[in-house]
């Protein structure tokens, strides 16, 4: 399989397990072909083409021509120049790693990822939040973000592929879209009588079974063992980033009683104990790596013979 007939999949993939309709990303999609068309001079030059038929500028290949050939990628979650030189030393020692996979982002990735927070309205929305409320709260927020990125040395992780002659990709929100799917489909939807009973269902997941078994399980840092979870929401697994401290009181008049997270600040925890909205705090590395297994299974349907390795936090679980 070529590099970007791989890459071309998991955006593909992350379409199909993403909350919107196919046809609202169709036309997220054409508005940025009928921008480009509009543009001249130093605009159309600067203008990204990706956006053109990729809906998630927080996911792209961060070097590489696509015209690779991939018979073995090497996967993990955080990798930045020590884990590039790890993949370099291994090829020396004869792996033959074709390409790396990253899961979060790095490179122009990075630079747009308050790009894809617009997703978390439509999250939103879908356990009752009205689009206007959560657009309003979500701006300041994404502003933040951008500020705070832009100020970062951005291209550090790319640079040093380039210099290794490492292909390298990665895939943020397409996974991150499975992750939620999953936790929609196997936990949101069920009767717990506690939330201790929902920590319990959590445990029987392979990924955060296994990471518990490390010290990092599923944690509740709102509400007690013995309380009721109430409607149970998987609002934060995915949308590039936290979304504002503002949601946690939208998403408690909407009738929340439980959010399922990946992460929370202080000032998150503060909100939820102000409105008694439980909080489970679903180990991060862990969820990732949910999605990410999620999303493999799929396209080893399509590539039975691609090899993936394990690195940088990620661990392999298949799913039939």
């Amino acid at each position: 399989m070529k590099l970007k007939t791989l890459f071309r999949h998991l955006i593909e993939l992350g379409i199909e397990a993403d909350l919107r309709p196919r046809k609202d990303i169709d036309k997220i999609l054409k508005k940025a072909k009928d921008q480009q068309k509009k543009l001249e001079g130093k605009e159309k030059m600067l203008f990204d083409e990706e956006r053109t038929w990729n809906p998630y500028p927080d996911t792209r290949i961060l070097h590489g021509t696509g015209e690779e050939e991939v018979k073995t990628i090497i996967v993990g979650i955080d990798v930045e120049t020590p884990e590039l030189i790890l993949v370099d030393h291994l090829n020396k020692g004869g792996a033959k790693i074709d390409a790396v996979m990253l899961h979060h982002p790095e490179g122009r990735a990075l630079a747009d990822l308050e790009k894809v927070m617009p997703i978390q309205i439509d999250v939103l929305h879908q356990v009752g939040v009205p689009e206007n409320l959560a657009e309003g709260q979500l701006r300041p927020r994404m502003e933040r973000v951008w500020r705070a990125i832009h100020a970062d040395n951005l291209f550090r992780t790319q640079r040093a592929a380039e210099l290794l002659k490492l292909p390298a990709f990665n895939c943020h929100t397409p996974a991150d879209n499975h992750a939620m799917q999953f936790m929609e489909k196997t936990i949101c939807p069920k009767k717990f009588d506690t939330l201790g009973d929902v920590l319990n269902a959590l445990m029987d997941i392979p990924e955060y079974e296994e990471y518990a078994r490390r010290g990092n399980p599923p944690i509740l840092v709102s509400g007690s063992k013995s309380g009721r979870p109430g409607k149970i929401v998987a609002t934060e697994f995915t949308g590039g980033t936290n979304g504002p401290e503002e949601f946690i009181e939208s998403q408690a008049r909407a009738g929340v009683g439980t959010i399922l997270t990946m992460h929370v600040t202080e000032k998150a925890l503060e909100k939820a104990k102000e409105h008694h909205v439980n909080f489970i705090q679903c180990s991060h590395i862990a969820s990732d790596n949910i999605g990410l297994n999620l999303i493999l299974d799929k396209i080893m349907k399509k590539e039975k013979g691609l090899k993936v390795l394990e690195f940088s936090g990620f661990m392999r679980v298949k799913r039939k």
